[in-house]
């Protein structure tokens, strides 16, 4: 209901003027019912020129209808002065509307035609004034904040169609530093599995054709046989100390590589969006397990992703600190913070990651946003050919 009678004022109180005219026409000609009639008909039919000169935006009609209006009005000023005086200066408002000219100070041309009538000047000036008014309010200003909220309207679609598309870029961009790091990690293995194949292939092919061998002598030459077995046996002692030491050698180390792609996503943030990131280590990265290295390194990429999105930042710092048992990782942006954090799928992903591995995690939005994680160290100890040496006794 309110928002029909802001979009219609301007015919709402239109019509209020129109039925105040043939009102003034029926007290003005009280004593003359011919007249009377006459002055209410004419009045009736220019207000529904006039209402639908309004409500019909159709380009023909409404032709026909400020065409209408002028003639009635005109025909008005003749028969009855009186009113169609105030016909004939909504008429030339209509008409400067219609050709888009919006002068609406023309209106008092009538000024001269209500003295030669011997109208009341005054009372003409006073209408002419008020109509001026009425129309430039309505046009002129209203119709400047119209078109000013149309295009807040498109600017804010634009501005949120650039946000999605900003947000999905950087989600992208992000789910590329990880793919770069998984595929550092397939490049290892792959180097690996190309050490192995290389350096015991034909060792191995070796002993299992000394071992079809040893099986057809075994019963008519035992001696020779049993030769066979030892040299199998040297051959294959010997291929597993080149497995030791390939594995020492050649494994993908899941530590280097994590703490590498930290300080690539700092480098990244400051060459394309222009945030410093900083990366501060303190202890003995070297006692963080690779479970603990995967928590920490998939939690920063969320939260820097989510800074990105939404926290409006120019500065990300990232700190990781060894404290005995436990490893203390943060993450903290200067952004707008907020007040009401709704807990999403990236919040929600960070703290189960941290819950797998028995941590704790803090997270805090009123200044600028920033994530607390604890995380223990465990009494995992991998020796130098990276055998897990751990007790898993219950």
């Amino acid at each position: 209901m309110e928002s029909s009678f802001r979009k219609n004022y301007f015919v709402i109180v239109k019509t209020i003027g129109l039925l105040a005219l043939i009102f003034l026409g029926l007290v003005w000609f009280r004593n003359d019912i011919t007249k009377a009639a006459s002055s209410f008909l004419v009045g009736a039919v220019f207000m529904l020129f006039s209402i639908s000169f309004e409500l019909d935006k159709e380009k023909i009609r409404n032709t026909i209808w400020i065409l209408g209006e002028v003639a009635v009005a005109s025909l008005t000023l003749g028969l009855f002065p009186v009113v169609g005086i105030y016909l004939c200066g909504i008429a030339i408002l209509d008409v400067m509307v219609k050709l888009k000219l919006f002068f609406f100070p023309a209106v008092l041309c009538l000024l001269p035609v209500s003295e030669g009538l011997k109208l009341d000047t005054k009372l003409c000036f006073l209408a002419c004034v008020f109509l001026i008014l009425i129309y430039y309010q309505h046009y002129m200003i209203v119709n400047w904040y119209k078109e000013q909220a149309q295009e807040n309207i498109r600017e804010e679609s634009k501005l949120k169609s650039d946000i999605e598309h900003s947000n999905l870029m950087h989600k992208d961009e992000m789910n590329q530093s990880r793919l770069r790091h998984e595929n550092e990690l397939l490049e290892e293995k792959n180097r690996i599995s190309q050490a192995l194949h290389d350096k015991l292939g034909h060792s191995i092919n070796g002993s299992l054709f000394q071992l079809e061998a040893a099986k057809v002598l075994m019963d008519k030459d035992k001696e020779q046989s049993g030769k066979i077995l030892q040299e199998v046996i040297d051959n294959l002692r010997g291929s597993m100390d080149e497995i030791r030491v390939i594995i020492r050698n050649e494994r993908p180390d899941k530590k280097r590589m994590a703490l590498a792609s930290l300080q690539t996503l700092c480098s990244e943030c400051e060459e394309k969006y222009h945030i410093h990131m900083e990366l501060q280590m303190d202890g003995d990265e070297k006692s963080i397990p690779e479970p603990i290295w995967e928590v920490i390194l998939d939690n920063t990429f969320e939260a820097v992703t989510n800074a990105l999105k939404y926290s409006g930042c120019d500065t990300i710092t990232i700190t990781i600190a060894v404290l005995g048992a436990v490893v203390r990782a943060t993450i903290h942006d200067n952004g707008r913070g907020a007040k009401n954090m709704e807990e999403g799928m990236g919040i929600s992903g960070m703290k189960a990651r941290v819950r797998k591995v028995n941590g704790y995690i803090d997270i805090e939005s009123q200044t600028g946003f920033t994530i607390n994680m604890i995380l223990p160290l465990g009494k995992v100890k991998e020796d130098e050919n990276g055998t897990d040496t751990s007790d898993h006794r219950g």
